[in-house]
């Protein structure tokens, strides 16, 4: 018997539009789907809904008796995921592969975190279980947050860098518990689902051999299509691959290339002159320009201004006296989208020979790396 949370938002993969009817009429073909509302609203309705890609699409009605009993035939074609909307108050969701026979559900129906138990489907129960120890992970993570700052307040700094070693211990221990339910239920679809819980980048090597599992038994569905070609992109930016050329125009309108400054190393800086954190990293960044710009070092900075006026502006009020480049287009510049940056500031140190050497270095980070190549 599990208890079944409500799910979390679904940020990059698109849902496969499964063949599905519900019938709450004289069919009875398909998955029997039973059981009890604690608190129906006699003149409102539970909703059968598909979830496909962003969006959720309503597929059918489901008839209930004064008494909350209800009984419906889900007619499932292809592994996919469902949700049963209970007057708009209260959701459970459903993996259905179609290999179910029937499934009982209980729940409230009066508000969002009311009682909701199913029993019945192995893949729903996988999915809870990976949800399970991510809830874990986040309350352990927010209690020893919360320690943390309490210390820092006290002005103890022992016990705040204690707490800080026993978050590390903490957060690795629960990410292990939490990758092995995933691995567990692959190939299901909650093991995808569960995905979203990881770090593309820092789980690569994990959530590639987790690909695997479903290239091997699900290799035309699209769940697992949507992952490879996720992975491919990611690979594509990974430590140690060729950094994709930019090649946009300079403030004085003429193209600059990455490429053009192979042989060096380059910290590509994507930045803004309206992203205070950018503006206030800046200082560091010029500092450390002077002391290795003799040293075979190259900054290109990649702005996601909107206007050339305000972009030239800071480069002269922060001294920023690199290559600069910008196609003054946001967050839709074509760099930035070749290099997946949705949040600034972000730098990728390119070596000479044109791969990624580093990510993500800032502050401290940068200083070490640099200090790491050039002594």
């Amino acid at each position: 018997m599990k208890a079944i949370n409500q799910f979390r938002s679904f940020v990059w993969f698109v849902l496969f539009s499964a063949g599905i009817m519900a019938c709450s009429g004289p069919s009875r073909e398909g998955i029997k789907v039973s059981g009890t509302i604690n608190h129906p609203f006699t003149d409102e309705l539970v909703l059968v809904e598909k979830l496909t890609g962003a969006s959720i699409e309503t597929v059918d009605t489901i008839e209930f008796k004064s008494n909350g009993k209800f009984i419906a035939f889900l007619k499932v074609n292809e592994a996919a995921f469902y949700r049963l909307n209970f007057f708009n108050r209260q959701f459970v969701n459903l993996i259905l592969t179609g290999a179910e026979t029937e499934i009982s559900i209980e729940v409230d129906g009066d508000r969002p975190t009311g009682l909701a138990i199913v029993e019945g489907s192995r893949d729903t129960d996988l999915l809870q279980a990976i949800n399970d120890a991510e809830d874990k992970r986040r309350s352990d993570e927010k209690l020893l947050n919360d320690e943390a700052i309490q210390a820092r307040m006290n002005g103890d700094g022992k016990l705040f860098q204690e707490i800080v070693q026993q978050y590390q211990q903490v957060d690795a221990k629960n990410r292990t518990a939490l990758k092995a339910e995933i691995w567990e239920a692959a190939p299901s679809l909650a093991a995808i689902f569960g995905v979203n819980y990881l770090d593309l980048e820092t789980d690569l090597e994990f959530i590639d051999s987790l690909s695997q599992k479903f290239n091997e038994t699900l290799a035309d569905h699209p769940f697992t299509i949507s992952l490879n070609d996720r992975l491919a992109t990611i690979r594509k930016l990974a430590v140690g691959a060729d950094a994709p050329d930019i090649a946009l125009p300079s403030p004085d309108g003429d193209v600059v290339s990455l490429s053009s400054l192979k042989g060096n190393y380059v910290l590509i800086d994507f930045w803004a002159a309206w992203c205070r954190p950018c503006r206030a990293e800046n200082p560091n960044v010029v500092r450390l320009y002077k002391k290795y710009q003799n040293q075979n070092f190259e900054i290109l900075g990649v702005s996601l201004d909107r206007t050339k006026k305000a972009w030239v502006k800071a480069i002269e009020d922060d001294g920023l006296i690199w290559k600069h480049v910008s196609d003054l287009k946001y967050f839709n510049s074509q760099a930035a989208q070749t290099y997946r940056v949705d949040a600034i500031p972000a730098t990728y140190l390119i070596g000479p020979d044109g791969k990624i050497l580093a990510k993500g270095l800032r502050g401290e980070s940068l200083k070490a790396k640099l200090e790491e190549i050039f002594g």
